[in-house]
């Protein structure tokens, strides 16, 4: 009498392995298929996105602070009177196998002096609107750079600059070409020093913050910090983690 019974039981049982293993192999198909569908935005790719908004590669702040200290040595060198305020318009682009950007960008600047009335700082206001596309992504943006740029006594060596960096646009990952989206970078730089001689940043902070959106996974933040060393290089931490860039290239190497 009990045969049937373990017959039974040993029916139910392989009807269940049997159902396990079709819920198994369905896991690991649905799997293969989600590799094919975009993931959000990485802490990699949000690092890539700020470095190009850092480097020259892609006329991102690097490039700007150059502008910015030439700006600066022409006011002193032109003898402006103090209060002297002065508009420009100019464009900046490159095209290699590796990097091309094009910009369009607005300055207004206004020179303050000392109480000797002697120059002393300049307050500046840039508009700019573009695109640039490197290894990583092509990024469409608009933004703003405010900032006043010190040192322009006569004895400085150095300008110090401080001010805020705003962009945004859209972005395009070139690991994943159907990840595209929008996103926001503010990037605060404190104490910055630019070398009058070589128009590099030799030194300074910055907090960095990037925030936006993909078409198929939704909101994305990263916050971080930025050192910069000196030679073209900083260090960016982001959400704990450390990177170095390359100022000049954009490149971006996680510690």
């Amino acid at each position: 009498m009990r045969i049937p019974q373990l017959e039974k039981n040993y029916c139910i049982m392989k009807i269940l392995k049997l159902f396990l293993v079709a819920f198994v192999i369905s896991g690991v198909i649905s799997c293969k298929k989600g590799t094919l569908v975009s993931a959000n935005v990485s802490m990699d790719d949000a690092a890539a996105m700020l470095g190009g908004s850092l480097s020259s590669s892609s006329y991102g702040m690097n490039n700007m602070s150059a502008d910015v200290s030439l700006n600066a040595g022409a006011f002193s060198a032109n003898n402006s009177p103090c209060g002297f305020t002065k508009i420009d318009t100019f464009s900046r682009h490159i095209s290699t196998p590796s990097v091309t950007y094009a910009y369009k960008l607005s300055y207004t600047h206004k020179l303050f002096c000392n109480t000797s009335n002697l120059p002393d700082n300049i307050t500046s206001s840039l508009t700019f609107g573009g695109y640039y596309s490197n290894s990583k992504v092509l990024l469409t943006n608009t933004g703003t750079l405010n900032y006043v740029i010190a040192g322009l006594t006569p004895t400085a060596t150095v300008y110090v600059l401080n001010g805020e960096y705003k962009s945004s646009g859209t972005f395009k990952l070139k690991s994943d070409t159907t990840n595209t989206g929008s996103a926001s970078i503010d990037i605060v730089v404190k104490n910055v020093t630019i070398t009058k001689a070589t128009q590099v940043i030799a030194s300074g902070t910055a907090t960095v913050i990037i925030t936006g959106t993909t078409s198929k996974k939704g909101d994305f933040t990263y916050n971080g910090t930025l050192t910069f060393n000196g030679a073209s290089m900083a260090t960016m931490i982001i959400n704990g983690t450390t990177y170095t860039v390359n100022l000049l290239t954009g490149d971006i190497t996680k510690k």
